[in-house]
């Protein structure tokens, strides 16, 4: 029985890394039946589906070029958070931890949601053109 758990565990994780949308999307449909409320619906799917997306786009990567670039996204994640930070003093002269969190994490979402569908795209295309022209 544990083991049958551990493969369903291992099979909805391995889902939600590979189409993070989907997760985005059933968070999104939860939340507006649970709430009415489209904006706090979207909102809440693109926070808890932001890790999901990075995850994501390592692991394309990865399958794409046959190497890590965890510390590239790693890097890129610690220089969007001090960008913001700069920012967040200069225009309040005061770091509101929260919304500057909310900032950060936010913009990870859009950065790597749009790197998720670009790599993808690239992935698939450069897959067809080596399958059929070569």
């Amino acid at each position: 029985m544990c083991l049958i758990l551990i493969d369903v565990m291992v099979f909805l994780f391995a889902t939600m890394i590979t189409l993070p949308f989907l997760a985005w999307y059933i968070v999104y449909i939860i939340t507006v039946k649970w709430t009415k409320r489209k904006g706090k619906a979207i909102r809440l799917a693109a926070d808890s589906s932001t890790i999901l997306f990075i995850g994501s786009v390592h692991f394309l990567a990865n399958a794409i070029w046959g190497e890590s670039f965890f510390w590239i996204i790693i890097i890129i994640i610690l220089l969007i958070a001090a960008i913001f930070t700069i920012l967040h003093y200069r225009s309040r002269e005061e770091v509101e931890f929260v919304k500057l969190m909310k900032g950060i994490w936010r913009f990870n979402f859009f950065l790597f949601f749009t790197a998720y569908f670009l790599l993808a795209f690239y992935g698939l295309t450069s897959y067809l053109f080596s399958a059929f022209l070569a």
